[in-house]
């Protein structure tokens, strides 16, 4: 994500999130309606999910991988906003798969 982020917004590099919406707001013609997205929903998003107590399960990888490749289709921009897409939605998911794949693992004790 932070690759398609970088290419998307024309941004060389950035330490971290802050920096690069710091970057990302100093470009000219900039998707600002996504900046705000990031700052406000996708940020909190990511700050709110408990990464060490994520599934150590094969279909949370699937899950991810999955993600991972949609991206990475659509890392030759003939369509920047379905990265933008692409993007958004991996955030949105990423709580809903933890969710699901500890489901699945109650499920079968």
């Amino acid at each position: 994500m932070k690759e398609s982020l970088h290419i998307y917004f024309n941004i060389e590099n950035s330490s971290d999130i802050h920096e690069f919406l710091k970057n990302a707001a100093l470009k000219n013609n900039v998707d600002s309606s996504f900046i705000e997205w990031i700052k406000e929903k996708g940020i909190p998003r990511l700050k709110n999910i408990d990464f060490n107590n994520a599934p150590n399960d094969d279909r949370f990888l699937a899950m991810i991988e999955i993600d991972e490749h949609y991206i990475k289709c659509e890392m030759d921009f003939k369509e920047p906003i379905e990265v933008r897409s692409c993007i958004i939605t991996i955030i949105n998911s990423i709580q809903e798969y933890i969710n699901i794949c500890k489901q699945l693992v109650k499920g079968g004790e």
